[in-house]
């Protein structure tokens, strides 16, 4: 089961949250008053994207590939760029009541992220995120222009639920995926 979907910068310095969607019911975040939910909500997944950060720019640092080597690649390029990917260990109380696995693919200035149970197929997750990730691509040009994620919330929630249906991670072949593609480009022109 996926707890959350995270779209967020991998820019130096602090990262920045640009959009998010949460699967777990409230009891899986840590406990917190009745008031002070939807607060507590984002400052968890922004500590998550803040741990994500932190580890691809250490990958950065030790690969010594510059982040403006992908940028370029991306504008330059028709394709999807060759992306980071990696798992980050999100240990107990921090921010889950429960330990989970932060499944993560980065390129550019951009990062999206998987907060799935510890016990997922971390595979599985992968494959779909990198299918979630073609068709946020192909339907706002995330890659290229992370704010749109912002402007358009709407065509990004269209695709995560087709692709991840309240938060399940589907087995799919290539005919599945061409139908939910049929389904989503026909939700999204209307």
């Amino acid at each position: 089961m996926v707890h959350a979907f995270l779209i967020h910068t991998l820019i130096p310095g602090s990262t920045k949250l640009l959009y998010h969607q949460i699967y777990a019911q409230d009891s899986q975040l840590r406990h917190v008053s009745d008031n002070g939910v939807i607060g507590e909500r984002k400052r968890c997944l922004v500590e998550c994207a803040a741990q994500v950060h932190s580890e691809y720019q250490f990958r950065r640092a030790v690969i010594g590939r510059s982040v403006e080597d992908d940028v370029q690649r991306i504008h330059s390029e028709d394709t999807l760029p060759e992306f980071e990917l990696g798992y980050t260990r999100l240990e107990k109380d921090s921010p889950f009541n429960t330990e989970k696995i932060a499944v993560w693919l980065g390129a550019g200035y951009t990062c999206f992220t998987l907060i799935c149970e510890k016990t997922e197929n971390r595979m599985l997750a992968e494959t779909v995120l990198k299918t979630l990730i073609r068709f946020l691509q192909q339907h706002v040009g995330l890659l290229t222009s992370p704010t749109e994620a912002c402007t358009k919330p709407e065509r990004i929630s269209v695709i995560l639920d087709k692709f991840l249906p309240q938060g399940n991670l589907l087995f799919m072949n290539h005919r599945v995926i061409r139908q939910l593609e049929k389904e989503t480009e026909s939700i999204i022109k209307q």
